[in-house]
């Protein structure tokens, strides 16, 4: 309730605060005046007239008398309000609760209350006949989160090259298989031919060690190891006297041709040009076939070297080494290097052909081409991203706080809602809980996974609103 405000308390104080402020304003007037008209008392009880002030002098006066008039009335305004703001409160001191005469009590009206605001619940809906049916949860989970691809398959160059051929376009739906990007594959092409002839070649080694060897292979590596052993039995016994004589012989021989030649040309001895004539060209070449016939001569007389005698004896057992070779046959172990040389080239085509292969970029997986950077014409290297492609089915991920965790469970039925769509509803499923919480916002991730035929109509990037619902 308000206070009772007393009336006449407060008209007898205002009262005296204007009578106050009027003595004030007579003051001030009067000692405002004394300075000019400070004789008038005196002159006038001693009978004199005091003498007229100046026009000036009035002005001034008169502009003193209204700047103290404004005054007295701010004040006086000043009062009022104070009186009127302190009627509650009286603020000049008096009694409160006091009444004027015949005033009637004036009560203050209270101030309003803030009107409480009620959080309700929404009430669950009925159920069904014979208890079948779903309703919301008396306290129904609902969350907002993004509708995403339920399968993200990044496209990436294996190999490098460039590019020949894009078949598909941003948006185009793929099957997997489908070939989508083809590299140029000249390269690829090659390198398989090499293998190919190389497993080619240590197949024939392999067979080839396999193989008894023939009559005709012994006899001609006996024939070789018969001429081997001539060879080193002639350099051990030195040059036979026919040998000897031969070489004696060519030594004569390049004796007398270097005597003929010697006689013409020093018939033109004297003439300034006989280095250029046909007579000088013919001495030089019987002078050097004299120094070949000398060289060979004393080889003879010498009879064959140590590394002579050493190369004709290498040269005679390798003859017999091949002949035993031939005999026996190759050794397991040969057989074994010869089968592990085929493996490696086996593998050297399959690495050859595999590069080749994936030279033409097939679609990994059902989808469609959410995002496309490859261009045709362009360079790819191994790992350069080609295309991204989002799987058909989707899924909504919902972060769900730690308290309303219990409440979730696969397979719980939800609601999903579109913006795109107005009020159309979806139905979908719990399909997975994330086994751990967010440490930093106590929520665990909830997958939600749209179900029935409306599903298709969701597409990646939407936001979805999502209910999960309780039997």
């Amino acid at each position: 309730m308000g206070e009772v405000i007393n009336n006449q308390e407060v008209y007898i104080k205002m009262n005296k605060a204007m009578q106050t402020i009027a003595r004030a304003g007579r003051n001030a007037t009067a000692s405002e005046k004394a300075p000019r008209f400070g004789g008038f008392s005196r002159l006038r009880y001693q009978g004199e007239r005091p003498a007229e002030a100046s026009k000036p002098e009035r002005r001034t006066a008169i502009f003193r008398a209204a700047k103290l008039s404004r005054l007295g009335v701010a004040i006086l305004a000043l009062t009022l309000i104070l009186a009127a703001a302190g009627c509650a409160g009286t603020p000049f001191g008096g009694p409160a609760g006091a009444l004027p005469a015949g005033a009637a009590p004036t009560v203050a009206a209270p101030a309003p209350s803030p009107t409480p605001v009620i959080v309700s619940t929404p009430a669950s809906e009925p159920a069904a006949a014979g208890g079948a049916g779903r309703r919301l949860a008396v306290s129904a989970m609902t969350y907002n989160g993004e509708i995403l691809a339920e399968t993200i398959v990044p496209v990436v160059a294996q190999v490098g090259g460039q590019i020949e051929e894009v078949r598909v376009k941003v948006g185009a739906a793929v099957r997997k298989g489908d070939v989508v990007v083809r590299i140029d594959s000249a390269v690829f092409e090659a390198q398989r031919a090499q293998a190919q002839a190389a497993l080619e070649l240590t197949q024939a080694q392999l067979e080839l060690a396999k193989t008894q060897p023939k009559k005709s292979d012994l006899d001609a590596a006996q024939a070789a190891i018969n001429a081997a052993r001539a060879g080193y039995n002639r350099a051990l016994q030195g040059p036979t006297e026919e040998e000897k004589r031969m070489a004696l012989a060519q030594l004569r021989q390049a004796e007398a041709a270097v005597k003929v030649y010697q006689g013409q040309y020093d018939r033109i001895a004297g003439n300034p040009f006989s280095a250029m004539m046909m007579e000088s060209l013919q001495l030089q070449q019987a002078t050097l076939m004299l120094e070949a016939a000398q060289a060979q001569y004393d080889k003879v007389q010498k009879g064959a070297t140590a590394d002579v005698i050493a190369g004709a004896y290498a040269q005679m057992t390798g003859a017999e080494a091949q002949l035993a070779r031939l005999q026996r046959g190759a050794e397991p172990a040969q057989i074994k290097a010869a089968e592990a040389g085929v493996k490696q080239a086996e593998v050297a085509v399959y690495l050859a052909q595999l590069q080749l292969q994936k030279a033409t970029i097939e679609a990994p997986a059902d989808g469609f081409i959410y995002k496309l950077d490859a261009v045709q014409g362009g360079m790819a290297g191994p790992g350069t991203a080609l295309m991204v492609i989002f799987s058909d089915e989707v899924k909504i991920v919902i972060p769900v706080q730690e308290s309303r965790g219990q409440d979730v469970r696969v397979g719980q039925a939800a609601t999903i809602r579109v913006d795109a769509f107005g009020e159309r509803t979806f139905e979908g499923k719990v399909s997975a809980i994330a086994p751990t919480f967010d440490h930093a916002t106590r929520t665990v991730q909830v997958t939600v996974k749209p179900t029935g035929e409306g599903a298709k109509d969701l597409r990646p990037g939407m936001f979805a609103t999502v209910t999960l619902l309780e039997k």
